[in-house]
């Protein structure tokens, strides 16, 4: 037992979670955006990428984590986060003529993004069980297993994004090395 929850309720609600927050980000991308609202979009992240670092990614996805553990508000602020990032998805299907699908499943099953929604589903199911507590008169002890919940959080984010900083790095230097390769010249 972890809290006042057993380890397998826990576990059940933290699968369910975690999938319903992939089916929140999927629903998210499959919104109609037009060619003018998605340059817009890819624009705003654009900007954001600019200067990214593994910390930036980190605490950027570790505030929106910190959201979701606060009970009830949490769920929706952080469903409505999830959404507006599968909206992201949809105007690079715009852009790209691929389907939004694909780019989120591609997302979903990479390393990194595997790590992610474990770390969100975690933490929103935790705001579920604190309120659960609470109305079981249970509050004490569950609050004494949400340092642990909160650091695993954060170990799953912070390995979620090293991998991503890896990935753009990898994708981002990729058209340029493929430039300085000279088909004429023999090993």
């Amino acid at each position: 037992m972890l809290g006042s929850i057993q380890i397998k309720k826990r576990a059940l609600l933290f699968i369910i979670t975690t999938i319903a927050l992939m089916v929140v980000l999927l629903s998210g991308s499959l919104v109609t955006l037009t060619q003018e609202e998605s340059e817009e979009k890819i624009q705003q992240v654009s900007e954001l990428l600019r200067d990214i670092t593994v910390w930036k990614i980190f605490f950027n996805n570790f505030q929106i984590a910190l959201l979701m553990f606060i009970p009830v508000f949490g769920t929706f602020i952080g469903g409505y986060i999830i959404y507006s990032t599968g909206t992201v998805f949809a105007a690079y299907s715009v852009q790209s003529s691929i389907p939004a699908v694909y780019l989120v499943g591609l997302s979903l099953l990479s390393p990194y993004g595997i790590l992610e929604f474990l770390g969100y589903g975690l933490a929103m199911s935790e705001g579920f069980l604190i309120i659960y507590s609470a109305f079981k008169k249970k509050l004490g002890s569950e609050a004494k297993a949400l340092p642990l919940i909160i650091l695993a959080v954060a170990g799953l984010l912070l390995t979620a994004a090293a991998l991503e900083m890896l990935t753009i790095e990898i994708y981002s230097q990729a058209p340029s090395s493929l430039w300085s390769i000279n088909p004429s010249r023999s090993p």
